[in-house]
């Protein structure tokens, strides 16, 4: 099983004085301790127009972790294809692959905030066609050719790319899903998947991957066991149960509420997402479970609802000293 964290960037003005500047600043330094801790990888979510995820650009981003780190694998979980004009797309995360010397990991998605869409004035309504049209521009741009392309959405005539990834043919890309058509469509395309655990429970999640599996050897694509499956849960490590709840209760709380502007109980969110919460024994069990369901890649999201910057990193070091050698 292979380990990651991945970071939202939502933020509570309201309720905190850290700035844009500071929140960066800390997911960098938060980053250099992952790699520290021997995490195999981080990911940096993609939003706009709202505190809820202030990364409206995760190249910029990875490309100064590139300069921080040496080894760890960067990835954008994910580039909201429809919302770019996917040359765009195409050099920019060329760019942090080389700079990286090949460490990008690309998470890829159609969106669904209304918001976003209409910032940036396009439908909805037309996410799913522009994202198929995108990725299949991606692709041509990445294949080092000269390439046209005549989409209902973009025309090219004779482009080629002077830049090019360092992963030949190009890097490893996942598509975001959690839905059982998504997963599906998704499989039959021969594509690899990613899911979000904190917006399931643990059996809604298994179903989900046990569709993915299926339909993808069912299209003849290979053993779906050989591929690596990337999912996102809340974590918080502390010494004992009671230490890492105190800590994580009100801002998973904070998180798991403010987008859908709801008031539920932390008990009630507990009982149904399993976030993994507790001393390294207990989230070593946690993680054992979701491995049996077929995750294996764990992205830990540790930095949420405004937790304080050094209870992150406490957690960051509980993770890799104790859990990480457990479950590798």
């Amino acid at each position: 099983m292979k380990f990651s964290t991945l970071t939202i960037f939502d933020n509570y003005p309201d309720q905190s004085s850290r700035t844009p500047r500071q929140f960066y600043n800390e997911v960098l330094e938060q980053t250099v301790r992952a790699e520290e801790m021997n995490f195999d990888g981080v990911w940096f979510a993609e939003h706009h127009f709202s505190d809820f995820g202030i990364n409206p650009s995760p190249a910029v981003l990875l490309a100064a972790v590139s300069q921080r780190t040496n080894r760890i694998r960067l990835g954008v979980g994910v580039s909201v294809l429809p919302l770019h004009n996917p040359i765009r797309v195409a050099e920019d995360y060329a760019m942090v692959d080389l700079l990286s010397n090949g460490r990008l990991d690309l998470g890829l998605g159609s969106g669904y905030a209304q918001k976003e869409f209409d910032g940036y004035n396009i439908s909805l309504e037309d996410k799913t066609e522009r994202f198929n049209e995108s990725l299949e521009v991606l692709r041509k741009a990445w294949s080092g050719k000269l390439f046209s392309h005549q989409g209902n959405f973009f025309q090219y005539k004779d482009l080629k790319l002077n830049v090019q990834p360092t992963q030949d043919p190009f890097p490893p890309h996942w598509i975001a899903t959690s839905s059982e058509k998504g997963v599906s469509h998704v499989a039959s395309m021969g594509d690899n998947f990613m899911g979000l655990g904190f917006s399931k429970s643990r059996d809604e999640l298994a179903k989900l991957i046990d569709t993915y599996k299926n339909t993808y050897l069912k299209s003849g694509y290979g053993n779906p066991e050989e591929l690596e499956i990337p999912v996102a849960f809340h974590v918080h490590v502390g010494e004992t149960y009671a230490d890492a709840e105190s800590n994580a209760k009100d801002p998973y709380q904070l998180f798991m509420n403010t987008p859908r502007g709801t008031n539920i109980s932390y008990e009630d969110l507990k009982h149904k997402f399993n976030p993994v919460i507790g001393s390294p024994d207990e989230v070593i069990k946690q993680i054992q479970s979701y491995r049996e369901i077929g995750v294996t890649n764990f992205m830990a999201v540790m930095n949420f609802g405004g937790l304080e910057h050094h209870k992150v990193l406490s957690s960051l070091d509980l993770f890799g000293k104790y859990v990480i050698p457990a479950c590798k």
